[in-house]
């Protein structure tokens, strides 16, 4: 008898657990929040960032958003959103204007977005953009290792709006990709993942303005302050001597 009814009773326990994981991790996203409830998240006692103006919602897929504003002190500022355990969530936000790359999933770098967002007063034409690897030199067991450095860029339009995005290039992808799979060949036992070495590249930017300048682009000024998750990383601003000509 005590068989009898234990049995239904596991499987019903079973059934509503896997409908609980499924509405938790795995159902569709819910609509996204309205301008008024995102002005509100942004300026509650916590964030404090004080929105003037939402400039625009950009799904970058169903679960990552990116919203570009504008605070009361004329900032500009980039924010993101992503629907996680079954809500929509800000994962990050600065009221500085500099470029920062999202990387949505770390281990595919087709996933990864540079995103910004100047004072229009900037008058910028075009950002260059870079990824980075400094050439090194190690001795290990008494064989000497030289690494060359890397260098690669692409150039994109600011345009007339203030903020804009763009997905990495394929080469850069083709290059993190390798460089991902060099890095987990070092350390081949999953124990040891904790341990996995950082990698070796960095990201950085130049901008030009309409006059041809390079100078960084400094209107209104650039103290912001933001909130940054594990996922993104703000972009390094490289002088004329921080690049190879």
């Amino acid at each position: 008898m005590r068989k009898k009814v234990f049995v239904p009773l596991l499987l019903i326990l079973f059934l509503i657990t896997v409908g609980l994981l499924y509405w938790y991790y795995l159902s569709p996203p819910a609509a996204f929040p309205e301008q008024e409830e995102i002005k509100a998240t942004l300026n509650d006692p916590y964030n404090r960032v004080g929105i003037a103006e939402i400039q625009d919602t950009i799904f970058l897929d169903d679960k990552h958003v990116y919203i570009p504003f504008i605070t009361e002190e004329e900032g500009h500022g980039i924010s993101f959103w992503e629907w996680e355990k079954h809500e929509w969530q800000l994962s990050s936000y600065s009221t500085g204007s500099t470029p920062q790359i999202w990387k949505i999933d770390a281990d595919d770098p087709s996933s990864h977005y540079i995103m910004w967002n100047f004072h229009p007063e900037n008058n910028l034409d075009y950002l260059t953009l870079y990824l980075i690897k400094e050439r090194g030199f190690s001795v290990s067991e008494g064989k000497h290792h030289y690494g060359p450095g890397i260098q690669m860029d692409f150039r994109t339009e600011v345009g007339e709006r203030s903020y804009g995005y763009t997905a990495i290039p394929s080469e850069w992808q083709e290059y993190m990709e390798a460089e991902n799979n060099m890095m987990a060949a070092m350390v081949p036992d999953s124990f040891f993942a904790d341990f996995f070495p950082p990698p070796q590249h960095y990201f950085g930017w130049q901008s030009t303005g309409t006059d041809g300048s390079t100078e960084y682009p400094s209107y209104p000024n650039n103290n912001g302050f933001g909130r940054g998750g594990s996922s993104t990383e703000q972009l390094r601003f490289l002088g004329e001597n921080d690049i190879f000509q």
